[in-house]
């Protein structure tokens, strides 16, 4: 099932939309596989070539959720590209398509017209081409499919002499093993944690740069270092038995209590895609510090100015440039930075907005991206990718499938011109972004008429 609109609403229980969500429902729960995708994107309408807001919409959110929590597969498309099909098939013969959307209008006042198809060659092409269509696997996961966060205490990211030392000191090593610490702990009232050597070496990728031996002095020396230098632990050694730790409250000799406010939420992928091995440290302080300024939710927004950052952080300059930065290229963050005022000067400048994108699956991305090359060709594929490089959006698929799309509707030379317009901005510049390349593509067009 493809669908561009469902209104639905679960109260209402009367609704011609209702009925026919729970016929959906229960099909699945007669063991029939359900698959379905659901579209969600930016009105490009509303960007007017220079201004305005590129904001999602969510219009098939109750829908969604609904599905999601009777146990149907059910994903959201490419954000760039609207899914405008209407259109159902069943049994890989059986095909319902037509105009009208679920919505109360269109099945009982608007003229719309829908009709079934029994063809198997017809079901063939539309399941070939619906397995086509980019899937947004993050925004299709609910929060609460999730593994538990870790809470981190905003002391913890802002004491001068806990994590903002450890940048200080470069001492990666200890800042990682504490995280993984604080995730292990299940809420023991000793703050105890047990240590697991081989375990912690092959989280944290240290057994894929040294042998056991190496890796273990390696993290024993990172647990000296939370006790004596940091005050962050207490080391129990019980040979021949394994060590344990006894997590301590910050600045005191109690135990370690879960933060109950002033907190951020490490999302567990952070671990289980690998993050904590493929960032830099930089990039991992900066990320915690975006979990804090956004509630850890996705697509929140949060305002800030370098200066500020630095003195709340306790961070050097070049830390919060290289590290924002870093989350930019990858995807894991946006950044929107003011307009220059009229007069010039920094010092009158609005502050830079940050949005959390959110952690995703390198594994996926990687296929996702294979999967663009195979359908699109490799050549325009890697010219659509070296474009998005451009705006820091080479590691976002649904930006590089719309750039080729971008090319199909206005040509490689229109699209390679508005992308050298922007390319010779500095990367704080509010125009070295891809709605300003839109904005230039869909300006020109209308000009030309």
């Amino acid at each position: 099932m493809v669908m561009y609109f469902v209104n639905f609403d679960p109260k209402s229980r009367k609704s011609p939309v209702t009925e026919l969500v729970e016929e959906v429902v229960n099909a699945h729960k007669r063991g029939v596989k359900v698959r379905v995708i659901l579209d969600q994107n930016i009105s490009f309408a509303e960007w007017e070539g220079r201004g305005g807001k590129w904001e999602k919409e969510e219009k098939n959110i109750p829908l969604f959720e609904y599905f999601k929590k009777q146990g149907i597969e059910v994903y959201y498309d490419n954000l760039f590209v609207v899914t405008h099909s209407k259109a159902i098939v069943i049994d890989e013969e059986i095909v319902v398509l037509g105009s009208a959307n679920w919505t109360e209008s269109s099945l009982r006042r608007n003229w719309e017209t829908s009709c079934l198809i029994r063809s198997k060659e017809l079901a063939k092409q539309l399941l070939e081409d619906f397995s086509k269509i980019t899937i947004d696997y993050e925004a299709s996961i609910l929060d609460e499919e999730r593994n538990p966060s870790v809470k981190i205490s905003d002391s913890f990211l802002k004491d001068s002499s806990l994590a903002p030392q450890m940048v200080t000191s470069r001492d990666e090593t200890a800042f990682d093993l504490y995280l993984l610490l604080l995730r292990k702990y299940d809420g023991n009232p000793e703050g105890r944690v047990d240590i697991d050597y081989k375990n912690i070496s092959a989280t944290l990728g240290l057994d894929k740069k040294f042998n056991y031996i190496s890796a273990r002095d390696i993290l024993r020396e990172a647990l000296v270092r939370l006790d004596d230098r940091y005050k962050l632990i207490i080391r129990e050694i019980r040979p021949p038995k394994s060590p344990y730790c006894l997590l301590l409250g910050y600045h005191s000799k109690n135990p370690y209590v879960l933060p109950q406010e002033k907190y951020c939420s490490l999302p567990d992928e952070y671990w289980k895609y690998g993050w904590n091995e493929r960032l830099s440290f930089t990039e991992k302080y900066c990320l915690l510090i975006n979990l804090i300024k956004t509630g850890a939710r996705r697509g929140n927004v949060w305002t800030g100015y370098r200066a500020g950052l630095m003195d709340e952080f306790s961070l050097g300059r070049d830390t919060i440039i290289r590290g924002m930065k870093g989350l930019r290229r990858l995807n894991i963050i946006d950044i929107e930075y003011p307009e220059y005022p009229e007069k010039g000067g920094f010092e009158e400048r609005d502050p830079t907005r940050f949005t959390l994108l959110g952690l995703y699956s390198p594994q996926i991305l990687e296929k996702e991206k294979e999967r663009l090359a195979k359908l699109y060709g490799q050549e325009r594929f890697a010219e659509a990718q070296k474009y998005a490089g451009i705006v820091f959006k080479d590691n976002d698929i649904q930006v590089i499938e719309d750039i080729i799309r971008k090319i199909e509707e206005y040509g490689i030379e229109q699209v390679g011109k508005a992308f050298d317009k922007i390319s010779t901005k500095v990367p704080d510049n509010p125009k070295r972004s891809y709605k300003y390349v839109v904005g230039i593509l869909q300006t020109e067009a209308e000009a030309v008429k």
